[in-house]
């Protein structure tokens, strides 16, 4: 099964390329991801497709430290009901414990351990995988989106103790040390930030255990859900995201989902669908919310959702809606 991360948190990539003056929808695109998922809540990104994103990122602003600027564009909604849990938690231990027990919440491949021995706390990355520059660059951003969430709950002066980073060290060091204020080391066997305990276990002014439980419960609910996702589900989910970047093709929705063709067919037999179904109802969803975007032309539509011609894309959206494109775009303007 692929590794899913909560769009929410990609947010900050957006607003590192916006503050740069760079286009994010176009960058988001093409590496797959569809832009509209912020506007869902709950929705979930491929995460080799957010490899691609990064990687796309660090090479047009030029920034070897691209990740670190998501500190600068961190909230708690960055992590929807996990990041209000975390504003209100009793203590920043109270808070990082929530982070490790509900991790999946953020990335269904994370794997994150909190341990407390003597006058220290330590967080570690336990899986990290640090193949690529664009990896390095994302657990740099989840550094750093942490450092952030930290000062927001304890103060602006909060630094931890250190840093182990398994990533080489970068030509922009510097910012590196800017940023966390501690004794950093690169090339290390293990992604760890150490804190001491003594502020770990300090008593917060945010505390609010009820809302902390509301929070919580969300998040239960939410993972609930996400786990019981069915396979068709997931392959609609594909579809979507690869039709709005101008693909649809069976094997790769396959690939994306682990599966060879021959098992996503009897999976979704078993579950009394199809892949055209599944791709007609892809394309009906898509096509409703192109058709309601007022700098997509009706012939990019026809190309994205794979239609040979506009007159062919008329007919499906008509027998979807009740209504040919442009004058469902007339009534939605009104």
């Amino acid at each position: 099964m692929s590794v899913t991360v909560i769009a929410s948190t990609s947010q900050t990539l957006w607003r590192i390329l916006e503050s740069r003056g760079i286009e994010a929808a176009p960058l988001f695109r093409e590496a797959g991801l569809d832009p509209e998922c912020f506007q869902q809540s709950g929705a979930r990104f491929d995460d080799t497709k957010l490899d691609r994103a990064w990687a796309r990122a660090t090479e047009v602003t030029g920034d070897p430290c691209i990740g670190l600027r998501a500190a600068a564009f961190t909230n708690p909604g960055s992590f929807q009901a996990l990041g209000f849990a975390w504003l209100v938690s009793d203590t920043l231990l109270d808070a990082l414990t929530r982070l490790v027990r509900y991790s999946k919440m953020i990335s269904d491949g994370a794997q994150l351990a909190l341990s407390v021995s003597g006058d220290h706390c330590r967080l570690a990355i336990t899986d990290l995988r640090i193949g690529t520059a664009a990896q390095a660059q994302r657990v740099d951003a989840f550094w750093a989106m942490h450092i952030s969430m930290c000062r927001t709950i304890l103060s602006d002066d909060f630094a931890p103790l250190s840093l182990d980073l398994r990533r080489p060290e970068p030509p922009c060091v510097a910012d590196f040390y800017a940023l966390f204020r501690a004794p950093i080391r690169f090339d290390a066997p293990q992604d760890r930030m150490v804190f001491p305990r003594e502020i770990a276990e300090q008593p917060l002014p945010t505390a609010n255990r009820v809302l902390a439980r509301s929070n919580e419960q969300a998040i239960a609910d939410y993972l609930r859900n996400f786990a019981s996702e069915s396979f068709s589900d997931r392959v609609r989910t594909r579809l979507v995201e690869l039709l709005s970047s101008g693909g649809y093709d069976e094997g790769e929705v396959a690939s994306a989902l682990n599966v060879s063709r021959r098992t996503l067919q009897r999976r979704l037999s078993e579950e009394n669908t199809t892949y055209s179904v599944l791709l007609d109802e892809a394309r009906h969803e898509l096509a409703v919310r192109f058709m309601g975007q007022e700098g997509m032309s009706i012939k990019e539509a026809t190309y994205l959702l794979g239609f040979s011609e506009p007159g062919n894309f008329s007919r499906a959206f008509k027998r979807w809606t009740g209504e040919v494109p442009s004058r469902f775009r007339e009534k939605a303007s009104v």
